[in-house]
């Protein structure tokens, strides 16, 4: 027998209603995953090659309802320390280093929540906020005049810059209060990373981070 409208669209609305009221929670999420950035640009015999790489990463938020379908939040993602061979010049000495950088940030954060099919929902968003750079510098170093002799050098470089993300989550619910979660990000740092002597650093401005991970609602 064929159902009537009214009562195909309450059952649709039913059916809903979980998603809905999952968009209305309040939700914080952890995940693992990796991290990726290009090589900076080199400005050689000053400071270089760039260097870039791959490392483990991690990816935290926490997000609030803001209206139907959006939420409001905070998150925070860092990875692990990718490695380079670099030389430096200066006026008085040249040096030889491996650089060990990081990149961390801290972002706000305005997401768009939609339901996908059953228990699967996805969401994109924007945010803004500061990235903490630091490279870590270890090697030897030497005068350019004699007595040339090498000795050990070390040296730190950081700076808070500004940062801006976009996302996307995939998220499915296991049960009311738990549920899987996918991260993606894209973090662009507002570091072109140039001194009047060159470069400061010769990593990469741009941060990819994928994490796979859990999320909790309360």
């Amino acid at each position: 027998m064929r159902r009537p409208l009214g009562a195909t669209c309450l059952a649709c609305a039913i059916m809903l209603l979980p998603a809905v009221d999952a968009a209305a929670q309040t939700t914080a999420g952890v995940a693992v995953g990796i991290s990726n950035q290009a090589a900076g640009t080199s400005s050689l015999p000053s400071l270089g090659p760039g260097f870039g790489g791959t490392a483990a990463g991690i990816i935290a938020d926490l997000d609030r309802p803001f209206r139907r379908h959006f939420t409001i939040g905070v998150e925070a993602s860092t990875a692990g320390a990718i490695s380079g061979e670099q030389s430096q010049r200066t006026s008085t000495a040249t040096s030889a280093f491996t650089s060990h950088h990081r990149d961390s940030v801290f972002s706000g954060t305005f997401k768009l929540h939609v339901p996908v099919v059953g228990p699967v929902r996805a969401a994109a968003g924007i945010g803004g906020g500061l990235a903490w750079r630091r490279t870590a510098r270890t090697g030897t170093t030497s005068p350019l005049l004699p007595p040339v002799v090498r000795t050990d050098f070390s040296d730190t470089v950081s700076s808070l810059v500004a940062a801006y993300t976009l996302g996307a989550d995939v998220t499915v619910r296991l049960t009311d209060r738990v549920g899987a979660i996918v991260y993606g990000r894209r973090h662009r740092l507002r570091d072109d990373d140039a001194t009047s002597a060159g470069v400061k650093r010769g990593v990469g401005p741009t941060v990819y981070r994928i994490g796979v991970g859990a999320q909790w609602r309360f």
